[in-house]
Parts: structure tokens; C-alpha cells; sequence
């Protein structure tokens, strides 16, 4: 049951990949820019007007901001099942809207109906996994968006060539295929016994605990482990408010949640992700869909490195790694895009530092983050922790993506081209994500999401909650310089 657990949601979180990748690939297609630009007279050409694209890549961040607190609600109060259940219905509504748009209107309304992924897969992913293997498991969200982004991006290299709007309808069509499976099978998946429990419901909590073991554990083991979790999680059944996120145990867990979600969408990944086909589109030097289908396959071989290094060398690690070669990459690429406009060779550079920041940012950033926001915040906290970090994740989101194709499309009055030196911007950004993370990211691996809570309660021993030196900082430079080689 675990498995099969595990793997639902890896699709659902799949179908999320698909459809975001989809919408990044599809709108450098020649079919789309006729159907949803303009055509401009001094050029002979049909283009997307830069407001329609800065709208187009953005206006998700919106849809994602009401998803996250709504999806909270739902899964907070009738269950992480429910959750899913209600985001699936969501997501095929979207996808009808966004197959039979013929206006910007209609695709712009299906690009805001986004999902409410956030709100509820890291979360449940984090809380069935057993803690020796929760931080593998965890990453599996971000491997199974990766995933979905290689398989529909190999889609719409093919379909490109296609003149009719067919072209970018079919990788839309296959949107609706996730979510009906997702619905017919996700009340066949087990709770989760930490969210049962807190709502005082242990004989499901029990039966939900049993589902996740293997079938041969002895009665008396998973008796004992089911009264050990009871234990722990009784120690945070009191009704928690608002303020409680910053009071002295929290508002560090608090503090380390929310920037961490800053950080991953302030380097620029949105960019990356979704303008990486259009940018590379602009250089004229590689084709674009196969950069993009490159990039997609390196961030999941990255992926895969950090699910096998994270409960080994731990978190602290792999964020150190992956900010140190984020902002090599970045500031490389900014270097190179001072050069020539000209310059063949300065312009596959830039695509290069593209794909190796990609594979950085999917090493340690992309997954992590949602693994620390999923373990740090206490359990009746939790949803509220979560809430206010993927709100300031959306938000910086949305102005990265809405302020790219201003300083992209340097033949409309008012705006300018920084090509490559966009890259200076983001590696600033990324050498201070680096300080913040070697100052205040604590180590959680292998620790029971209890045990994490108890570090920051107030207890007989003040140096327990005196600061984030007592969460086992085991790695330090010399590890993560090994890793980097």
C-alpha cells in the first residue's frame, strides 16, 4: 500500500510537470503565436505581445496562490484523500478550458485554473514515508514534475511541425488523461495516520498504519510503533493560532520555511523553466525544443542524485552544492552575454550555463525545499507554515515571470534585452541564497517529524532551542566542496 501510495501521487505530481512544461513548450510554436499574436507590419511576422506572455507565464502564480490556501483547507480539514480528489476535478476543468481556447482570453482563464498540487502532495508525501527514507521519498514530487515536463516536451518536439493547431492542442489533450485516472483511484490509498490522529480518529489512524507496513510485520510491532506515533503526536493536538508561527519554538522553523521557498523562485528558475524554449528560441544558434528536452532529462538525472544522496549525506549538503553551482553557472552565463550578439560560440555558452544551472537548481533547491517546508513546521502548524511560504514562493514566482519578457523584447519602446546578462541578476541572488542556507538551514535527516518538533520545544535544556546548532550539523564546507567534485 505504501508503494502504491507513493506512486498515485508521483502521477498526480506528474500530471502537474506535464501540463506546466506544456504550456512552456507550446508557446514557441509557430501555430500558437498565429493563433494568439499579433501580426506585426514592420516585420512581415506574427508575434505574442510581450503583456500577453508576461500574463500567460505568470498568471499560474495567481491561480496556484488560491489553490495553495484553498487546497489547505480542504486537505486540513476533510483529509489529504479529499485533497487530491478535489485538485484532479480542478485539473480537468482546466484542460478542457485550455484545449478549446481561440482567444487569449479563454487560454489566459485556463492557465490561472492551476492545480493545487502544493497543498497537499509534499505534505502526504512526508508523512507516510518512514523517516530513514522521507527525505528519497520527498524528492520523488519534484522527480515526477521532471518527469512529466521530459515526456510532454519529447511531445511537442514532434508536434511542432504540425502547421494547424493541432500542433499545441494535442500535448494539451493529453492533460485530461492524469486526472481521470487519479480520481477513480485515490480512495484506494491510505490516509494519512499522522493527519488521522489529530483529529483523534486512532482506530482509522491505526488501519491506515497498517495499509503503509508490509504485510508480515508482527502485530505487537506495529502496535508498539502505532503507540510511539500516538505519543508524539498527542504532545501537539492543542488548537494552535496564527501567532503561534512566531512565537520562540516556530518562528525560526518559520523564518528557515519561507525563505527557502524565496530563494527557489528568486534565482530565476521561472525563467528557466518557463521561457527556457522561448530564450533559446531568441539566440538562434540550437534548436529550442531539443535544449528543452535536454534540460528536462539533466534536471532528472539530478534529481536522482539528490534522492540517493539526501538521507546520506543530508540536506545541508546538497542546498550548499547545488547554490555554489547555481551561481557558477549564472554568472558565467552573464559573463558570456556581454560578448558580441554575433557570437555563435558566446551563444551555445549561454545555453550550456542554461542547462548546467538547470541540473543545480534540480540537485539541491528545486527538492529540497519542499522536503524542509514538509519536515520543519510543527504538525498543527503545518498547514499555516505552508501557506504563507508557497505564498511568497507564488508571488516571487509571479515577478520573475512577469518581468522576463520586458527585458527580452528590446524592439518595443520602454523595454530592453539583457539576453545572457540576466544571468548576473540571478547569480547575486543565488551567492545570497548560499549564505542563508550555511547560516540557518538546519540538518533533518533521518528524524521523525516529531523528533524535529521537540528540537525547537522549550524544554529543561535551553541549549536545545538556543539556536539551529542543535538540529546535527554534521556537514560543512569540506563536504560539500567532496560533493561539488
Amino acid at each position: 500500500m505504501l508503494f502504491f501510495s507513493t506512486a498515485l501521487l508521483f502521477v498526480s505530481a506528474f500530471n502537474y510537470g506535464f501540463s506546466d512544461q506544456a504550456f512552456a513548450s507550446c508557446q514557441a510554436m509557430d501555430s500558437f503565436t498565429r493563433q494568439f499574436g499579433v501580426y506585426k507590419e514592420s516585420t512581415g511576422k506574427w508575434a505574442l505581445d510581450p503583456l500577453f506572455t508576461s500574463l500567460y507565464n505568470s498568471i499560474k502564480a495567481g491561480g496556484q496562490i488560491i489553490g495553495v490556501f484553498v487546497g489547505g483547507w480542504v486537505s486540513n480539514t476533510y483529509g489529504r484523500r479529499m485533497c487530491v480528489f478535489v485538485m484532479s476535478i480542478y485539473a480537468l476543468g482546466s484542460a478542457s478550458v485550455v484545449i478549446s481556447s481561440t482567444t487569449q482570453a479563454q487560454i489566459q482563464a485556463g492557465r490561472a485554473l492551476h492545480c493545487m498540487q502544493l497543498a497537499v502532495i509534499p505534505t502526504t508525501l512526508s508523512e507516510i514515508a518512514p523517516a530513514r527514507n522521507r527525505g528519497g521519498v520527498s524528492v520523488l514530487y519534484w522527480l515526477a514534475i521532471k518527469v512529466g515536463g521530459l515526456i510532454v516536451t519529447s511531445i511537442t518536439r514532434g508536434t511542432k511541425t504540425i502547421e494547424s493547431n493541432a500542433a499545441w492542442r494535442i500535448p494539451f489533450g493529453l492533460l485530461l488523461v492524469v486526472p481521470s485516472i487519479v480520481i477513480c483511484l485515490v480512495w484506494f490509498i491510505a490516509e494519512s495516520p499522522r493527519w488521522l490522529l489529530l483529529r483523534g480518529r486512532e482506530p482509522e489512524a491505526y488501519e491506515a498504519l497498517r495499509k503503509l507496513k508490509p504485510k508480515n510485520m508482527p502485530e505487537e510491532d506495529l502496535r508498539a510503533e502505532f503507540d510511539l506515533l500516538s505519543l508524539k503526536v498527542s504532545e501537539q493536538l492543542q488548537k494552535k493560532s496564527f501567532s503561534d508561527l512566531f512565537t520562540k519554538p516556530n518562528r525560526l522553523r518559520t523564518f528557515v520555511v519561507v525563505m527557502s521557498n524565496f530563494f527557489q523562485q528568486a534565482t530565476g528558475q521561472a525563467f528557466a523553466s518557463q521561457y527556457g524554449t522561448l530564450f533559446v528560441k531568441q539566440l538562434k544558434s540550437i534548436n529550442p525544443f531539443s535544449v528543452t528536452l535536454g534540460t528536462n532529462a539533466v534536471d532528472i538525472g539530478a534529481i536522482i542524485i539528490s534522492a540517493f544522496l539526501i538521507d546520506v549525506v543530508g540536506r545541508r549538503a546538497l542546498f550548499h552544492t547545488s547554490s555554489i553551482l547555481q551561481t557558477g553557472a549564472l554568472m558565467t552565463m552573464g559573463g558570456l552575454g556581454t560578448a558580441d550578439a554575433g557570437n555563435k560560440s558566446a551563444k551555445q555558452g549561454i545555453v550550456a550555463m542554461l542547462m548546467i544551472f538547470s541540473f543545480s537548481w534540480s540537485l539541491g533547491w528545486a527538492p529540497l525545499t519542499y522536503v524542509i517546508g514538509a519536515e520543519l513546521p510543527s504538525s498543527p502548524l503545518r498547514e499555516m507554515t505552508l501557506q504563507i511560504a508557497y505564498f511568497v514562493k507564488l508571488i516571487t514566482e509571479f515577478a520573475v515571470t512577469f518581468s522576463y519578457p520586458y527585458m527580452e523584447t528590446a524592439d518595443t519602446p520602454g523595454h530592453v534585452y539583457l539576453g545572457g546578462k540576466l544571468g548576473f541578476i540571478y547569480g547575486s541572488l543565488s551567492a545570497v541564497a548560499f549564505l542563508f542556507g550555511y547560516f540557518f538551514m538546519p540538518e533533518t535527516r533521518r528524524m521523525e517529524l516529531e523528533d524535529i518538533d521537540a528540537q525547537f520545544t522549550p524544554s529543561t535544556n535551553d541549549e536545545e532551542t538556543k539556536n539551529f546548532d542543535t538540529l546535527v550539523r554534521e556537514e560543512d564546507a569540506t563536504t560539500v566542496i567532496e560533493i561539488s567534485k
